[in-house]
């Protein structure tokens, strides 16, 4: 992946693993997710976060601030990251692009062992009139749930940063 980069953070139920999925533009032009940035104890996220942060510029960093990487968001603000707080809408709309995209082949991921089992193992749960992935299965599904989130916030930017009409 190169060029811009949205990222997602996720804490797994049990709060033993933390994930950080980078989602960009591969070179087939296809979103690429990279768990490469981090998968360990949530304690060093915020951390390498930080890191992240000045080494690529990211376009968002995104979480949903009703799950487990909630405890996130004041760690991160104050560490000067800003963060993008998915709301109910946005976690459902997250979830049916994210299944969009990998049913019309159009997302591509490096066959991570964390990312790939959270995605065999993943099950969908009721939210509104729409679903999402469902935490509390026995697989941790960090990896899943913050490369949704990435993979939105990427996808926002590359909507807003088109040359369009605006009206104000």
């Amino acid at each position: 992946m190169s060029g811009e980069v949205g990222f997602g953070l996720a804490i797994s139920e049990d709060r033993q693993h933390a994930a950080i999925v980078g989602a960009g533009r591969s070179g087939s032009g296809k979103i690429l997710v990279d768990l490469a940035p981090f998968y360990d104890h949530p304690r060093g996220a915020v951390a390498r976060m930080c890191g992240l942060y000045e080494a690529h510029d990211p376009v968002a960093v995104a979480l949903d601030p009703k799950s487990q990487a909630g405890t996130l968001v004041k760690p991160l603000a104050e560490a000067g990251i800003i963060v993008t707080r998915l709301d109910t809408e946005d976690v459902a709309v997250a979830h049916g692009e994210f299944l969009d995209l990998v049913n019309d082949g159009l997302l591509e991921h490096l066959d991570q062992p964390p990312l790939t089992a959270a995605v065999r193992a993943a099950q969908q749960r009721r939210l509104g009139g729409a679903q999402a992935w469902d935490p509390k299965v026995p697989v941790d599904q960090s990896p899943l749930l913050a490369a949704t989130a990435a993979v939105w916030a990427f996808r926002r930017w590359e909507e807003l940063s088109k040359p369009g009409v605006y009206v104000v």
